[in-house]
């Protein structure tokens, strides 16, 4: 307890004394074991002392390293992934779901708590599962045109001469997120918070090659390569994330390249590449690879799949699809390597809003550059760039001894805020000791990468006396920024008379020069309205006109066969008729989830959900293309190129098969750890709570309430709450625009869910739980689909993965409803255009097919006066795969005449008493109705939900031969 005691010296009394306290103790005794990702400092080269006085020279605050570090803790997001056991703060900002984990801090807590950045808000860049790597077995490999081949260990690198240093660390992709609001990049939707300034605690670079042999620069010897361990993620040929630096910039000791073990004075966390990772100042943090275990000197660059696929920056109109087909990833001239110059406002933030007054507002932010080079003046401007106010700056972190600067700078600002009336924009601009600056416009690459233009935020006269500040976007799936929030929704577009004048002759030559197709703006006396009308589809940057001759069509005429009878549909620029598709009926989810879009650009819809059989089969219904009028900055890709929204299914490497198998028990994790959920009640209670919610909203009749969705629009839903009911099955509760909304939602109709899952969009349709009468919200029991839950399927489910990932507080898109089976009530059943009238139901379901199911079941017995009866055959495969059970078996004790329900699962055991094996006639004929007699006034019709084996190969085949007629068989 001597140590304990001489800490606590360091850091006086107070709260952050029990947090310390409680962080030095949980070291203490992590460090007695030998399990993996044990972290602490007292085996470290630095000192407490020394890392103190660092820290004051960096003038970081040591309270908020203790503040954030007492708040790191398994997160209950990661239970059902090979990640469940590392800790990390759960304030950070997922930006690609649960797993693998990509995330940054809210930009506001990011600058707030200093200079150096607390290890726990440190931004995450993950490719797959954190390596399961121990301290006293990792090795990092030496080899390739050395003199000495040599694996080091990490003793080994302890007992050399280290080095501790304040470093900035920025992702390549930091502000990506802007870049997809014009088109989808290969990145993900990264804001401004993906950045982070710590000290680096390791062994130099060029000291680890000098006991190689290697010291200076031959034509054998010309880069340095760094890989991580091989089958850590599924593209390449070894599965290892690699790249490179030139070998030059490893020796030069003014460059400081160090192999780094330790981060703010404690050993590396395993998000951040425990045991060891490579630091490289002054570059992008895609090249400081994590988890190191091999470093080669060789004659040309890496050849690592991800060196060669990622951190490149493009021309502009190249996309991913001409990148691969002209061989662009293989130009090395377009490698991003030294961080280009950056500025950000960090306050005011996005949503706040003041009062005019004889006040000042203090705008403040951060800036950097890279190759070690000084911030020398940070400039504010509102007047859309055409005069500049000086900021003050200053670099809270001092220069190495060779003038280089490897952190960022901190500015600030004053604004009489009366001065603020009138502005449309406040941004900054940065510039460094060599005079670079930043470009005034966004330019777009396919890599989604060094997106640094003026930071703009968007001032808003709320009225005379107050205003609000819009940021251009918020992080990952967040709803919010003047840019939007839907991957190519933002249009540039002058709504007022620039006050500057453009020589276009030389504006033409310089468009040539750049081979760049520049957009056609609107005249600027043009009304924003008509310039709406105008372009009523999403703008995209590039654009490829239709084939010479080709068939035209206005947006408007598109938009009038906007309905089942008569359904156009608009996808990637080509216009397709659709209605004799829908006259046949073939598609799986229905004539429904075709004219949701009819009239209306599905580019994005399509995309999200449609395998290249589909493709193909669209082309049949191709009548021609959008006209260039209503389009001038849309891309098109031509009819020649490989479909971009495909992804070859990736393979699970062997090395890691045993980190992704087995998700953790959702339901089981809950009971054990109730701390985490409250008085949140879960499980069988939390299934006959929502019971309650569902009865009474079966019961009660909308009205003319407000409906919160649209068939046509994706609505964002704030999630209000989300449960485990099972070991892998979650009750998700959808927020709607007000206690006083209604979904809008018929019996049998269904709603889309969707959501951003690995930088693309998922979306699929599931039928609520709740019924219409649910005012406010809307409810939906969800299966998730793990990693290797089916061998078939070794990536899992990708929206039900992103539903589970989905916590309080996030945005789901919800479109709809929409249909083709609806129950008008009393036995009236509407399919299609034709009516059943009916007084019996056989229902068959399996799995999840249980949900329309369920909704009709409840909205029958709920309502007195309807007298039909029901009788449901539910399969699964084993018992513990039984949905909504509970649900089930009290609907059928409640209204014992009028509903039975009868399980069968593929495997039971000894406790089962239902019946064990497939769906077969003899079981239809013995627990579902008989076929009705055509004679009879009664009618029985059969209604099935369940996979296609279910349906097609067993149930239809099998009541055919039972009685039942074609048209009293409906499928969902």
């Amino acid at each position: 307890m001597e140590n304990v005691s001489e800490t606590l010296s360091f850091i006086g009394q107070g709260a952050f004394v029990v947090a310390m306290l409680r962080k030095v103790l949980q070291r203490a005794n992590s460090e007695k074991k030998d399990g993996n990702y044990s972290t602490g400092s007292s085996s470290l080269p630095l000192s407490a002392d020394d890392f103190l006085s660092l820290l004051a020279s960096c003038k970081g605050n040591r309270t908020s390293l203790i503040k954030y570090d007492a708040n790191v803790k398994a997160d209950r997001r990661d239970l059902n992934t090979p990640d469940y056991m590392i800790p990390r703060y759960c304030g950070l900002i997922r930006l690609t779901g649960t797993f693998p984990l990509n995330c940054e801090p809210n930009l506001t807590e990011l600058i707030n708590c200093g200079a150096i950045t607390p290890v726990a808000l440190h931004f995450v860049r993950n490719r797959g599962a954190v390596p399961n790597l121990d301290w006293s077995s990792h090795r990092i490999q030496v080899c390739g045109n050395v003199n000495k081949r040599r694996d080091f260990t990490m003793d080994d690198l302890k007992r050399m001469h280290s080095v501790s240093l304040p470093i900035l660390m920025v992702s390549a992709a930091n502000r990506g997120k802007e870049q997809n609001m014009l088109e989808q990049t290969n990145s993900f939707n990264r804001g401004a918070g993906a950045i982070s300034n710590t000290i680096w605690t390791g062994v130099p670079l060029r000291d680890v090659l000098r006991i190689a042999g290697v010291t200076k620069v031959t034509p054998e010897r010309q880069y340095v390569c760094f890989s991580g361990p091989s089958g850590e993620l599924s593209g390449g040929v070894d599965g290892s994330y690699g790249t490179c630096i030139p070998l030059s910039r490893a020796l030069d000791p003014s460059h400081d390249v160090i192999i780094a073990y330790a981060q703010n004075g404690e050993k590396l966390r395993p998000d951040h590449g425990y045991p060891v990772r490579v630091i490289i100042p002054g570059f992008i943090g895609g090249r400081m690879v994590k988890w190191l275990t091999k470093i080669e000197v060789t004659p040309g660059p890496s050849t690592n799949f991800y060196h060669l696929r990622e951190n490149r920056i493009l021309p502009s109109h190249i996309n991913s699809v001409l990148a691969e087909r002209e061989g662009w990833w293989n130009r090395p001239e377009y490698t991003f390597n030294e961080l280009n110059i950056n500025s950000v406002i960090s306050c005011p933030a996005h949503g706040d809003t003041i009062e005019i007054s004889d006040r000042n507002l203090t705008v403040k932010g951060y800036a950097y550059s890279g190759g070690g080079r000084s911030i020398i003046r940070v400039e504010v401007s509102l007047d859309n760039g055409q005069t500049w106010r000086l900021a003050r700056h200053y670099h809270p972190c001092p220069a190495t001894k060779y003038g280089k600067q490897w952190c960022w700078a901190y500015w600030t600002h004053d604004i009489p805020r009366r001065d603020l009336h009138g502005v449309h924009y406040l941004m900054c601009r940065a510039w460094d000791e060599s005079n670079n600056t930043q470009p005034s416009d966004l330019t777009w690459n396919t890599s989604g990468v060094g997106n640094n233009h003026y930071f703009k935020i968007k001032v808003n006269e709320i009225d005379s006396d107050k205003i609000s500040f819009d940021h251009p976007t918020e992080p990952g799936s967040l709803p919010g920024g003047w840019m939007g929030s839907i991957s190519g929704g933002h249009a540039v577009m002058f709504t007022k008379t620039p006050k500057f004048t453009v020589d276009r002759a030389r504006l033409e030559f310089a468009n040539v020069a750049r081979e760049f197709n520049p957009v056609i703006l609107p005249d600027a006396t043009q009304s924003l309205s008509s310039i709406a009308s105008v372009s009523p589809v999403l703008q995209k940057q590039h654009y490829t006109p239709p084939p010479p001759g080709a068939k035209l069509y206005r947006m408007r005429e598109i938009e009038e066969h906007d309905s089942e009878e008569d359904a156009w549909i608009l996808i990637k620029d080509r216009v397709y008729d659709v209605n004799r598709y829908v006259s046949e009926g073939h598609h799986p989810g229905g004539n429904a989830s075709i004219t949701m879009n009819a009239g209306t650009d599905a580019t994005e819809d399509f995309e999200a959900v449609h395998s290249a059989k589909a493709w193909k089969q669209l082309e049949a219904f191709a009548i021609g293309y959008l006209d260039p009028r209503d389009n001038p900055a849309a891309v098109s890709i031509s009819d020649k190129d490989v479909d971009n929204s495909k992804t070859a299914p990736s393979s699970t490497p062997a090395s890691r098969v045993a980190l992704t198998t087995g998700p953790v028990n959702l339901l089981q994790f809950a009971l054990a750890h109730p701390e985490m959920y409250g008085d949140t009640l879960v499980g069988e209670a939390a299934e006959a709570e929502a019971f309650d919610r569902m009865w009474d909203g079966a019961q009660r009749d909308a009205g003319d309430a407000p409906i919160a969705l649209d068939p046509k629009k994706w609505i964002p839903l704030v999630c209000d709450a989300k449960v485990p009911l099972s070991h892998d099955t979650i009750l998700l509760r959808l927020r709607l625009e007000s206690e006083g909304h209604q979904c809008g939602l018929p019996v049998g109709y269904h709603l889309y869910l969707r959501g951003d899952r690995n930088g693309k969009k998922v979306m699929r349709a599931y039928t609520p739980s709740s019924l219409n009468g649910t005012l406010g919200a809307v409810e939906f029991v969800i299966k998730i689909y793990f990693p290797n839950d089916h061998p078939n399927f070794p990536e899992g489910g990708q929206l039900t993965q992103y539903l589970n990932a989905v916590n309080v507080g996030d945005v789901v898109e919800v479109k709809g409803p929409m249909g083709h089976i609806k129950y008008a009530g009393c036995g009236r059943l509407l399919v299609d255009k034709n009516e059943h009238i009916i007084d019996k139901m056989t229902m068959i379901g399996g799995g999840t097919g249980v949900a329309p199911m369920l909704q009709m079941i409840v909205a029958v017995l709920a309502n007195p006066a309807d007298k039909t009866q029901i009788k449901f055959l539910f399969a699964n495969k084993t018992t513990k795969d039984i949905l909504l059970k509970y649900t089930l078996d009290r609907l059928q004790r409640e209204n014992p005449d009028r509903f039975t329900v009868h399980y069968t699962v593929t495997k039971g055991d000894e406790h089962w008493s239902g019946s064990i094996g497939r769906v077969n006639k003899k079981m239809i004929a013995e627990y579902c109705f008989p076929a009705h007699d055509s004679r009879a006034q009664s009618k029985t019709i059969a209604l099935l939900c369940g996979p296609p084996s279910l349906e097609e190969d067993t149930c239809i085949p099998a009541l055919r031969e039972l009685g039942y007629e074609n048209e009293n068989i409906i499928q969902y």
